[in-house]
């Protein structure tokens, strides 16, 4: 971002190129001041503006299209330079060149997780990152909070301060999520909340955020595997078989690691006897449960004035007779 090759001729030419697509404003010349003559030209391209600084303080603002150096033309750089354009001594001032462009697809994400308040879970530690846009609103406020003395100021240094600012204000758009559940379906209301918090910040400092994006948010490792068993839990319907399907696949996986044979067979054995051992427990159990239902069915059916023997003297015994009245035997 130079001037012309044939400034001397044209007595300056100013205009801004960026190939990168990355600066949001810089100071033509890069080096110095730029001297403006009568008939200079400063070449504003669509969107784009230029801020002439001199002394230090802002003395115009021009949009886009080009600007040929009168005095008719730069009333307030006339007044504050106390100089009448035509003399051979030039004009000495700063030229700021800011792009309009819309820069997008700047990412940030979470350095640390944030904590947040999920409901039956409690405190739980979350991480996220995502996109979002960015544009300058107002250049004059962009040139006196954020340049500072600098030659230019690229996306990448707002990135970084943008990127601050979502994570400080990150857990307050939380609390939109009540349930660890709801995180996947809340995200664009989230995303929504920290674009309103974002561009609240931003807005002393001439710039905004456009389009936030929240790609992912995700608990621990610890929690995701722990909602992992609990629906798979759900699916299997039975803690017991869950287990052993678990313990099954732990077997496959020391195999897959490269266990010694005689280890994986002794895991293979200890869990096929605890597989035989639940079933023959269950089968026992219920065996006994049929032979004292069978017990009681019979005894249910047993009518009054059944006989039976008496186990002294053989007599028959009704159903309602507790002792034998032959003997006296107790039945």
């Amino acid at each position: 971002m130079t001037p012309n090759s044939q400034s001397t001729f044209f007595r300056g030419i100013y205009e801004f190129e960026d190939p990168s697509g990355t600066l949001i404003a810089a100071k033509s010349p890069p080096g110095g001041s730029a001297d403006l003559f009568d008939g200079s030209a400063i070449v504003v391209k669509p969107n784009q503006c230029a801020i002439l600084i001199y002394k230090g303080e802002i003395a115009d603002i021009m949009p886009a299209g080009t600007h040929i150096v009168k005095t008719e033309n730069f009333p307030v750089v006339t007044r504050l330079a106390n100089w009448k354009f035509g003399m051979e001594s030039p004009l000495r001032c700063e030229i700021w060149f800011f792009s309009g462009n819309v820069f997008t697809a700047r990412r940030w994400g979470t350095t640390q997780p944030v904590i947040a308040n999920l409901g039956s879970l409690g405190p739980t530690p979350l991480r996220a990152y995502g996109n979002f846009n960015l544009v300058v609103t107002d250049p004059k406020k962009v040139y006196l909070n954020l340049i500072g003395s600098r030659t230019s100021f690229d996306v990448t240094d707002l990135e970084d301060f943008v990127q601050g600012q979502i994570l400080e204000l990150f857990p307050e758009a939380l609390t939109e999520v009540k349930q660890i559940e709801d995180l996947g379906v809340r995200q664009d209301d989230v995303s929504k909340k920290v674009e309103l918090l974002l561009n609240r910040e931003l807005s002393s400092f001439g710039v905004q955020a456009q389009k936030i994006q929240i790609l992912s948010i995700l608990p621990p490792a610890e929690v995701v595997q722990a909602l992992d068993a609990r629906v798979a839990m759900k699916v299997i319907g039975n803690q017991k078989e869950y287990l052993l399907y678990k313990a099954a696949n732990s077997l496959d996986a020391v195999h897959d690691n490269g266990s010694n044979e005689s280890m994986h067979m002794m895991l293979g054995l200890m869990l096929g006897k605890g597989l035989m051992g639940a079933d023959f427990r269950e089968k026992e159990g219920l065996t006994s449960g049929d032979a004292k239902s069978a017990s009681s069915n019979e005894r249910a059916l047993a009518l009054p004035g059944t006989a039976e023997k008496c186990v002294g003297c053989h007599a028959d015994l009704q159903a309602d007779q507790k002792f034998c009245p032959n003997c006296g035997q107790k039945r």
